[in-house]
């Protein structure tokens, strides 16, 4: 039920709506009371998204900012994101797991992907993951796309119980580390420098939980 439509002007004029609210903060990691349980409850939320019916739906592909695409699509917006960071980042290790997440091809039917699982798209009360908001890149495409998460947001304390939680294979989980390298490097290349010092930040956690950053 929409809730509220607005405008707004942030350097572009954009309309927005909610359409239900959900008390609750981000889920940044001091408001995170047990990452084990929330690891469990964001995968049982996945679990239920990929059995909805696909029917119509949008297909990955340039309206979702392709999210969910074959990772090999992208190679050639992946590497020279890579150089650009070579300061911070081990290029050959990064080059090298975004060759084998490209081997890990997704040979499944298609399901629904949320596209953006990161804190600010989470939120939780009293410590316990409640809901998950912003739904502008979903469509239906290789869920990896949303595995990344485990690298994204999910502490390494609760990453192995996530895969575990998901029953993820060798290739499913490669890929995720595909997407969350991809998801990093493409952000850290054109956002430092000063224009988003939060994302560059969470750029780098990224990389450094995937043993890339310098």
């Amino acid at each position: 039920m929409l809730r509220f439509r607005g405008h707004a002007q942030l350097g572009l004029a954009f309309e927005f709506g909610i359409f239900d609210w959900i008390k609750g903060q981000i889920a940044s990691p001091e408001h995170i009371a047990d990452w084990r349980d929330c690891a469990r409850t964001l995968a049982g939320f996945l679990k239920a998204l990929h059995q909805k019916d696909t029917t119509g739906a949008p297909c990955a592909g340039a309206r979702n900012s392709r999210r969910g695409v074959m990772l090999s699509t992208l190679t050639e917006v992946a590497l020279p994101a890579i150089e650009i960071v070579a300061d911070e980042v081990d290029t050959h290790r990064a080059r090298d797991l975004w060759e084998s997440a490209c081997a890990a091809e997704f040979s499944q039917q298609p399901v629904w992907l949320h596209g953006d699982l990161k804190a600010d798209n989470l939120i939780v009360r009293d410590g316990i993951l409640r809901g998950v908001i912003d739904w502008g890149l979903s469509a239906v495409g290789d869920p990896a796309a949303d595995y990344a998460t485990a690298w994204f947001w999910i502490d390494s304390s609760a990453r192995s119980a996530f895969r575990g939680y998901l029953d993820l294979n060798d290739s499913d989980w490669q890929r995720g580390k595909g997407w969350a390298l991809y998801g990093a490097v493409v952000a850290l290349s054109y956002y430092r420098g000063g224009r988003n010092e939060a994302l560059c930040q969470q750029s780098r956690l990224t990389l450094s939980r995937l043993g890339l950053l310098l």
